[in-house]
């Protein structure tokens, strides 16, 4: 495991245990504890955690993670006019993927007319709501559910991912910088966003403009990967500029 997936994983033990000694954190990761203190000090400035008198606790301020309806709700309207953007690039017989987000989520509920259509998709929400329906055959990623986010992650869904190919795949993302590209907070998700971005021929990002400017924990596209990205009219103008900069194709709503 490199360095900067341990400390994610870090990250995550102490949302699910709020508290750790630097000892248990060594047996657990297989690591000394001198690779620890240093990993716990890189997370410290990073925000992600307080450390405390032989171990480390997570930030105060660090909330976890919001299911999925909780984030649904969030910027509802603007998503949906995203999503009916990006639906247009969707032609019968084309092969896509969706990611976990919400707002491919939305995207789905946008293809209901259209067929044929294959959908390859780790999102339990996308796989409800297209299987029912003749004319799209919906390929699901195997793999451990995660509640959050009712999604499919871990080795097996990346693994059947390095066998897959879709036309177009489509992501939302937690944040998106010039320096970072691309961020998710949960290293589970983002392997299995990298596999599928791994997967496409076009790489299609739907955000809304409240994520410009943020970033997240772990990086899973370089902003040179994007093709085109979809987003609301708050947009800031540094960028528009930036996304100019990397070739990437914007549609505002």
């Amino acid at each position: 495991m490199s360095s900067f997936d341990r400390r994610s994983e870090i990250v995550r033990y102490l949302r699910e245990n709020e508290r750790a000694s630097t000892r248990t954190l060594s047996e657990h990761f297989q690591v000394s504890e001198v690779t620890i203190r240093h990993d716990l000090m890189t997370l410290e400035k990073q925000g992600w955690l307080a450390r405390v008198h032989g171990g480390a606790e997570i930030a105060p301020n660090l909330q976890p993670e919001q299911p999925f309806e909780a984030r649904q709700r969030l910027h509802l309207a603007e998503k949906a006019n995203i999503a009916k953007a990006a639906a247009a690039l969707v032609q019968p017989g084309d092969t896509i993927m969706l990611d976990s987000s919400t707002t491919a989520f939305q995207l789905a509920l946008q293809l209901k007319a259209l067929t044929p259509l294959r959908v390859v998709t780790n999102n339990l929400h996308v796989v409800a709501t297209l299987s029912p329906i003749q004319g799209i055959e919906v390929v699901l990623i195997g793999g451990v559910v995660r509640s959050e986010t009712a999604s499919a992650v871990g080795p097996q869904a990346e693994e059947m991912l390095s066998h897959l190919h879709a036309n177009k795949g489509f992501f939302g993302a937690a944040g998106l910088t010039a320096e970072r590209g691309l961020t998710d907070a949960d290293i589970r998700e983002v392997q299995v966003k990298r596999a599928m971005v791994k997967a496409v021929d076009l790489v299609n990002v739907l955000l809304d403009a409240s994520k410009f400017g943020q970033q997240s924990f772990l990086t899973f596209a370089p902003l040179a990967e994007v093709d085109h990205l979809f987003t609301d009219d708050k947009i800031p103008a540094e960028h528009v500029q930036i996304c100019e900069d990397f070739g990437i194709k914007l549609t505002v709503i």
